[in-house]
């Protein structure tokens, strides 16, 4: 039965957020009550409660006690472009945007595992992150070799299983946002010179990780992305020591 529950929950909280991002719910107007949205839906109050606390989690309502939810977020894409746009012309240096870049796909790689049993499509998201590791670990024995082309695809593939992640976390704004300025944070990661050991390692942590996920451990699971994802985090910071514009390179 909680399994049902939980099904109509996210069913509930998908179908408004589309209402919301294509405008039939404009920014600023209030959802219908609870009662109308649970008639609207053929289901009891519960479900209805928990799909706006969702939206609400996802920066697309606000939830006040004794008022309806108020949509908050109608342009999602327009939104995040003016987002990344006062990102890149701002004079942040290259050293902060990477760590604050970093940090976000830590905080949203950790929250994705914390929830990943709780997740609805948990299979799908796991088969692809396995195949990112599993792509990354083919990749090994030419980059040993010093070959260039498995070393680029390697880091497509660990870029893959992090953008995984970060949509397993189920925020769209989140992702959103990730998607946006993610590729600075790739073009970084391919600019870097790491050794055969060093990659195979994290190859390892990753297949660690899926372990984990599939066998529902979740502290483990949340443990692995903190030390691998902070690993690499430094390993970007000692990179980018400079205060330099953070776009000086990429104009």
């Amino acid at each position: 039965m909680e399994q049902i529950r939980e099904t109509k929950t996210t069913m509930i909280a998908s179908q408004l957020e589309q209402m919301i991002l294509d405008n039939t719910f404009e920014n600023g107007c209030f959802l219908p009550s609870q009662q109308e949205l649970a008639h609207m839906f053929n289901t009891s109050s519960r479900p209805v409660r928990e799909a706006l606390k969702l939206l609400e989690a996802r920066g697309l309502v606000t939830i006040s006690q004794g008022r309806r939810a108020e949509v908050v977020n109608t342009s999602l894409n327009q939104y995040i472009e003016s987002i990344s746009t006062t990102i890149m012309n701002s004079q942040i240096c290259q050293n902060k945007l990477m760590q604050n870049l970093m940090q976000v796909r830590i905080a949203v790689a950790t929250s994705a595992a914390r929830d990943f049993t709780r997740l609805e499509g948990r299979k799908r998201y796991l088969s692809q992150l396995w195949r990112a590791t599993n792509l990354m670990e083919a990749a090994l024995g030419a980059i040993a070799a010093k070959d260039a082309t498995a070393v680029a695809q390697f880091n497509q593939a660990e870029a893959e299983f992090h953008r995984t992640l970060v949509q397993a976390n189920g925020n769209q704004i989140l992702i959103s946002i990730y998607e946006s300025l993610s590729p600075i944070l790739d073009q970084t990661m391919n600019s870097m010179k790491f050794t055969a050991p060093q990659m195979e390692k994290r190859s390892k942590d990753y297949a660690y990780l899926c372990e984990a996920l599939q066998n529902g451990q979740t502290d483990l699971a949340v443990a692995l992305v903190l030390v691998t994802l902070t690993s690499l985090q430094n390993s970007v910071m000692d990179t980018y020591p400079d205060d330099r514009p953070a776009f000086a390179s990429y104009a």
